[in-house]
């Protein structure tokens, strides 16, 4: 159950505006992320050949969406930014991009793989569990799912507050292209409850520290990858 006192540590300054005015600067920032290059590449081999694939919040569409692309895969995007959408169909003309909210969003199509990296930050606990299980509605039998967030045990949660389960944590303090905000993280074990439940087994999980440059203006950020199949 999650404590209701957190509430007022919930808030997130970073939104659909914020990504539209920063537009390629997001990039230049984020675009050499080198644990997430070798994670996109670890991830494609479970794809099947050909698979439609659809990238929860694209952002730029680099490295994520060209990554995938180039190996042969077809590309939709989706994204809450007019400019995020824009740069991503200019990075991948071949994928279909459009500007939709995920929480209001529904594929015409059962999709092979659905993947959501770094994308759920703006995201209470309840909303996260709540696409867990559109994630598995979307996708065909044996579809892959790939999640690319923060692993709360490497930041510094003095001012957070654990939910009594201890599977999320509120309000960490995180600096992001200058912008100060709190995030709400699921931890490693929530992660893997909350995808077993949605009827999901965890193929396998990975660790990375992505430094972003100075200019950033951003805290270090420690990501937690998962990849993991539709079993039910």
């Amino acid at each position: 159950m999650a404590d209701k006192n957190a509430s007022q540590k919930d808030h997130v300054v970073i939104n659909a505006d914020f990504f539209d005015s920063m537009g390629a600067d997001y990039e230049k920032a984020f675009g050499h992320d080198v644990g997430l290059h070798n994670f996109i590449k670890r991830a494609v081999t479970f794809f099947p050949p050909a698979a439609t694939v659809l990238d929860i919040g694209c952002g730029t569409g680099t490295p994520v969406a060209s990554t995938i692309a180039a190996h042969g895969h077809r590309i939709i995007g989706i994204d809450s930014s007019q400019s995020m959408v824009d740069l991503s169909r200019k990075a991948v003309p071949s994928g279909t991009f459009e500007v939709v909210d995920m929480k209001e969003y529904s594929p015409k199509e059962k999709i092979d793989v659905v993947l959501s990296i770094l994308s759920l930050f703006q995201l209470s606990r309840e909303q996260i569990e709540f696409m867990s299980g559109r994630w598995a509605d979307w996708l065909a039998p044996g579809g892959i799912l790939c999640i690319g967030t923060m692993d709360p045990a490497e930041l510094d949660l003095k001012d957070a507050i654990y939910d009594e389960d201890k599977m999320c944590v509120r309000g960490i303090s995180h600096l992001f292209m200058g912008e100060p905000g709190h995030l709400i993280l699921m931890t490693r074990e929530g992660w893997g409850n909350m995808l077993r439940t949605a009827g999901f087994e965890v193929i396998e999980t990975e660790k990375d520290t992505f430094e972003p440059p100075p200019e950033a203006k951003c805290d270090p950020e420690p990501h937690y990858f998962v990849i993991a199949r539709k079993i039910s």
